[in-house]
């Protein structure tokens, strides 16, 4: 409960129009490498597979960045390529997160007899 009510307070409290940079690209990275990390990291759970996390994980940070940048002129915003670029690259390198991590070791059965 108290992380939930540091969360919506962090949200209320800086303005939804604060940037980190002029042009937008460390937004997009950030965005990218967030989206590429949890999903190759959950994917990793559930498959024990890092080259098919990773790629899934690079793929979805992908797909997001190229859905925003289609839908970008039918909310106000013009398209731009380097948004997408540093999406795919923040997605990419997020994805990674997986390389280092340790396989699941095998639960041990209990036999009875």
């Amino acid at each position: 409960m108290k992380s939930l009510v540091i969360v919506f307070t962090f949200f209320y409290v800086i303005p939804a129009h604060a940037q980190l940079s002029d042009s937008g690209y460390a937004e997009h990275f950030i965005a990218g490498l967030a989206i590429g990390g949890i999903t190759s990291y959950l994917v990793y759970r559930k498959t024990d597979n890092k080259w098919k996390s990773w790629a899934i994980g690079a793929g979805a940070s992908t797909i997001i960045g190229l859905t925003k940048e289609l839908i970008d002129p039918y909310i106000g915003r013009d398209r731009n390529g380097g948004d997408f670029k540093y999406t795919v690259l923040g997605g990419a390198i997020g994805a990674s997160i997986v390389f280092p991590l340790n396989k699941k070791k095998p639960k041990e059965v209990a036999y009875l007899f």
